[in-house]
Formats: structure tokens, sequence, C-alpha cells
């Protein structure tokens, strides 16, 4: 068992394993993985305007916004708008993005399930570039 705060979690300078995936600043703070890999859960912080690449994951994955607001964006469908408490869960597979607001930090509990794919950060279905404004 393992007991953490969010104070603690917020204040990990760690960037993220793969910064390269990310339009600018993103920190996480491991919580918790099994020995297969097949869950994993984290507290990803993004400063303001920073978005992850579209993505998936293989079983799924479970966002719980804990401060700040942003975005998660699905293919083919308007983004979402999130603010601290909201619960998003992405189903096995789907294309997404998630980022922080264009005026706001965001710090998110990410519960991901199997192996993530990232697809790099090209146009949303629509043809258009992400702007967190848009959202």
């Amino acid at each position: 068992m393992k007991r953490v705060s969010i104070s603690e979690l917020l204040a990990d300078p760690t960037p993220v394993p793969e910064p390269a995936q990310f339009s600018g600043d993103a920190f996480q703070s491991s919580i918790g993985q099994t020995q297969t890999s097949k869950a994993t859960a984290a507290l990803i912080r993004l400063a303001p305007a920073v978005r992850g690449n579209w993505h998936s994951h293989t079983d799924g994955q479970l966002i719980h916004v804990v401060h700040g607001s942003g975005v998660v964006g699905r293919r083919g469908q308007d983004p979402l708008r999130l603010e601290a408490g909201d619960v998003v869960w992405i189903e096995p597979g789907e294309e997404h993005y998630h980022g922080a607001a264009e005026d706001s930090a965001l710090a998110q509990l990410a519960l991901s399930f199997g192996p993530i794919t990232w697809l790099g950060p090209d146009a949303d279905a629509a043809g258009a570039p992400f702007t967190p404004e848009s959202a």
C-alpha cells in the first residue's frame, strides 16, 4: 500500500517520460504501476496551453481533473472542456488528446489501462490544428 498527498504530487518536478509527445512543459508524478504494465496511475501536470499528442490506450483511460481546467479531444468530435472535479472515461482504443486551457494550468489524475500508442501532433479530424481557445 502507498499513500501520497495531492500537494506532494503537485510539487514533484519530474518531467514526463516522453517529453517529445507534449507541446510544452509537462510533468508526471507516478503513483503506481502493475508488474505487467497493464495499469498505471499518475498525476500529469501541464502548463497553460500545453497538450499531449494524439494517442490511445489499449484498455482505456480514466482522467480526473484535480486542479485547473483543460480539454479532451476525440477524433471527429468537438473537444470537451474540463474543470477541476470532472471525470472522463476514454474508451479502449479511442484516439484522443488532453491538454491545459489557454489561461490555466492543468493537473489530472490519469489511470491508464494497457499500452499507450502515440499517434503524433496532427490536425484533428476536421483538418484544423488544435488551439486551446477553440475548445
